[in-house]
């Protein structure tokens, strides 16, 4: 499969590369500095391009390593970087020996993470969201990024009354998120902007009777969106998105990045020691995913190579962002990518009942 031809991301102006690299997991503390820019050297090298990042991922910690990384990899020109916005990183100004802090005010919190010291505030006003902006372009060390995506107001993270307050912040009038979005935009500070969709079926997070795709599909009305990243809902073992949010993007000109395709590294780790979207995979999926696998293995093809193929067939989607915490797995990706799959593996899956007969494949 071609890798290194630049795809459009949805209506707007930038070309990404098919093969991008996830930044999720560079920003864990357990992976150290130089590990963390090695990985990302070895995914330049395979050709990708296109990096995702956030604030979230290990608060700052991966845009700082990220911006360190491609410092030394090439010009700006060369690459693309996606960062998110919903989320402020606010330092916590004491802490003591219990390993607690003191706001301003008094109260008393828990750092979600300790080491950095640092906490997140959730926000989507316009004055938040230009703010959350200036923070990415310090941490990352570059001017410019070239695509916004707003960041996870969905289910796993706020109850419904929430999510309608941050919808509200949203909102193009009296000083919403929207605006500052498409402002930045027009301006050509951005040249995308997007929505991050978690559809993942097993969220164990999630508030009772939150519809993802629902939500994905309001956010939609109120900002004119570019591109989602679609996290969890189309995987082989999860094609949600052909419900309702691959349609919509189709109908809208929506691009799409498919995030987590390996589905949190279970579909690449043959051992079965991996998380299936970061929780013990039940036995249905066990049960499926080892079909699969007898599947490939009878057409000499790791299950990896069908499972990172499978998402680039569908015309809406632009690139997959597979993490890495080694500078192996880029290297692996790369080689899944290249892998040539048999017709007959997509239509075996498809005859057993294994992948969804209405998607697309390669």
């Amino acid at each position: 499969m071609d890798t290194t031809t630049v795809r459009a991301l949805g209506k707007s102006q930038l070309g990404v590369t098919p093969l991008g690299f996830g930044g999720g997991t560079i920003g864990s503390p357990q992976l150290g500095n130089e590990a963390s820019l090695a990985t990302v050297a070895a995914a330049w090298k395979t050709g990708v391009r296109f990096y995702d990042t956030a604030p979230w991922y290990g608060l700052g910690r991966s845009e700082r390593r990220l911006g360190l990384a491609l410092a030394a990899l090439g010009q700006r020109r060369e690459f693309r970087v996606n960062t998110k916005i919903g989320k402020t990183l606010l330092p916590e100004p004491v802490r003591n020996a219990a390993n607690r802090s003191l706001s301003p005010g008094g109260e008393v919190r828990t750092p979600r993470d300790p080491i950095s010291g640092f906490r997140v505030h959730f926000e989507y006003t316009e004055a938040a969201i230009l703010r959350q902006h200036a923070d990415s372009l310090q941490r990352l060390g570059l001017a410019s990024v070239d695509s916004l995506t707003i960041h996870d107001i969905d289910y796993g993270y706020h109850s419904p009354e929430q999510i309608e307050v941050h919808l509200g912040e949203l909102a193009r009038s009296g000083g919403g998120g929207a605006r500052a979005l498409e402002d930045l935009r027009d301006a050509g500070l951005v040249s995308a902007i997007g929505c991050g969709c978690n559809l993942e079926s097993r969220n164990a997070w999630s508030w009772d009777g939150g519809n993802h795709e629902e939500l994905c599909a309001r956010i939609a009305d109120r900002v004119d969106l570019d591109f989602f990243v679609v996290a969890g809902g189309y995987t082989l073992l999860e094609t949600r998105a052909l419900r309702r949010i691959l349609p919509l993007a189709e109908e809208r000109r929506i691009g799409v990045v498919i995030a987590a395709p390996y589905a949190s590294g279970w579909l690449a780790d043959s051992s079965g020691s991996a998380t299936y979207m970061y929780a013990p995979a039940p036995p249905e999926v066990v049960a499926r995913s080892e079909r699969m696998r007898a599947i490939c293995a009878d057409h000499g093809v790791p299950l990896a190579a069908a499972a990172l193929q499978f998402p680039l067939a569908h015309p809406a989607v632009a690139a997959v962002i597979p993490g890495a915490k080694s500078p192996d797995e880029p290297v692996a990706n790369r080689r899944n990518l290249d892998t040539e799959v048999p017709a007959d593996v997509w239509r075996r899956f498809k005859a057993e009942g294994l992948l969804d007969e209405n998607a697309p494949t390669p």
